[in-house]
């Protein structure tokens, strides 16, 4: 269950990377910002602008603390995606051997969205440096394909 291929291991970070997009826009950017304009009841079915909305702007002082820490877990999840979806996608093309370094970086990427935008600091590290030594491993493998093991 935890060994997967690169292949399954895209997968898991393509999904995790558009639930987490989802949950964020259905949650903030549609019920919360609803609630706040006072739309909740009349215009449910708009997804208004959150530009006027200081509880959700960049940098407010009012910004609602789960919203800080969600909004950095989409940030920071979004940037590992970039990074690790790539790679796992080329071991899949290539047929490189990196299930380990593919599966950490998957499970560890998941796990960190989930506990991060929940429990938040410090219960997130455990899957942060899981997500690094994947990282590095995958790193590795790459290294050790364009380069030749010697």
């Amino acid at each position: 269950m935890f060994l997967i291929t690169p292949l399954q291991s895209a997968a898991v970070i393509a999904v995790n990377c558009v639930a987490a997009k989802a949950y964020v826009t259905l949650r903030y950017r549609w019920y919360v910002a609803n609630r706040i304009l006072g739309n909740w009841w009349r215009k449910l079915y708009i997804l208004p602008d959150t530009s006027g909305i200081k509880e959700l702007t960049d940098g407010h002082l009012k910004q609602d603390p789960t919203w800080k820490r969600v909004r950095a877990t989409q940030l920071n999840e979004f940037e590992w995606t970039a990074l690790c979806l790539p790679v796992c996608l080329y071991f899949a093309s290539t047929n490189v051997d990196a299930g380990l370094a593919c599966s950490l970086t998957a499970w560890s990427q998941v796990g960190y969205t989930l506990v991060r935008t929940h429990a938040g600091y410090p219960y997130h590290m455990p899957f942060a440096v899981l997500r690094y030594a994947g990282t590095v491993l995958c790193v590795k493998a790459l290294y050790d394909t364009a380069f030749g093991n010697a």
